[in-house]
């Protein structure tokens, strides 16, 4: 990740996924509980990537009154699942959309947002979640290979 806001984000979610192996010493249930409290995180900084990241394009291509209506607009986007990063990119240009498209298809990356959005749901109202560290770390490492992959789409 090249945006400062992304990145610190990312470090910080790299950071306490690491501490919490060493913090529960091997205790599953622990984990699970971690599990689903960095679930939350990681819902979140997909929740903040749409404005950042899009956001930051907008600044850059727009003018100053165009780029703080787009980013105001873009931060009003909630529960970011793949259906609304495809329509949000097609916004910008149906090829991004058809990129992603393509992206998300490949190694069960669109299915790994929708997976940290699901359990962010049900965490959020007080559902049983059965998310584990291990699905949790692989859900995150892909939804960030998506990140890099808008960003990257935005850098043009």
């Amino acid at each position: 990740m090249k945006n400062r806001e992304m990145l610190r984000r990312v470090q910080r979610l790299d950071d306490l996924i690491q501490r919490t192996a060493e913090a529960t010493d091997g205790d599953l249930e622990l984990q699970a509980h971690w599990a689903k409290y960095l679930c939350v995180l990681c819902a979140g900084m997909l929740e903040v990537a749409v404005p950042e990241l899009y956001g930051a394009y907008v600044k850059r291509r727009a003018s100053s009154e165009v780029g703080a209506f787009a980013a105001s607009a873009l931060s009003s986007v909630r529960n970011p699942k793949p259906v609304k990063f495809l329509e949000l990119s097609a916004r910008f240009d149906t090829a991004w959309k058809v990129d992603l498209e393509k992206f998300f298809s490949e190694d069960g990356r669109g299915d790994a947002i929708e997976s940290i959005m699901n359990h962010r749901h049900l965490i959020a109202h007080g559902k049983d979640s059965n998310i584990t560290m291990s699905a949790l770390k692989t859900y995150y490492s892909k939804a960030i290979k998506v990140l890099e992959f808008i960003e990257g789409q935005c850098a043009a």
